[in-house]
């Protein structure tokens, strides 16, 4: 019987409270807005005008932007996914050669590769010139 009491009596406690709760006034004072009335100030308005045939059409579009927006994530993740996909190395790479071995190489194989050393140009200071 015990157990039964308790969840009714919140159950009526909570109803007599929402029965007793009320939208306050909302006054404008200036550029803010407040509960309590400053001097000079109106309660406003704050019911909604819109017809029920704009309700309706506002909501259709709502739920009409809720699936576009769907359908782009969907999209979007698909193609980043495929842009994952293609980005990746394949399972088996090609063993590099070790660039220090590369380049012990002799000045004969330079000669042979038909390639020349151009020796650097030394650089005259301006000033004093030798006696």
């Amino acid at each position: 019987m015990r157990k039964f009491c308790l969840p009714v009596l919140f159950l009526i406690v909570g109803v007599a409270f929402t029965w007793r709760v009320q939208a306050q006034p909302i006054y404008r004072c200036g550029n803010t807005y407040s509960q309590l009335p400053c001097p000079g100030a109106l309660p406003m308005d704050l019911s909604d005008a819109r017809q029920p045939e704009q309700k309706t059409q506002t909501q259709a579009a709502a739920l009409t932007d809720a699936r576009l927006a769907k359908t782009m994530e969907q999209d979007r993740l698909a193609e980043e996914k495929r842009l994952l996909a293609a980005n990746q190395a394949p399972p088996e790479q090609p063993k590099r050669v070790d660039a220090s071995k590369e380049q012990k190489t002799s000045g004969a194989e330079i000669a042979e590769s038909g390639k020349k050393k151009v020796p650097k140009k030394k650089s005259r200071k301006k000033g004093k010139k030798p006696a």
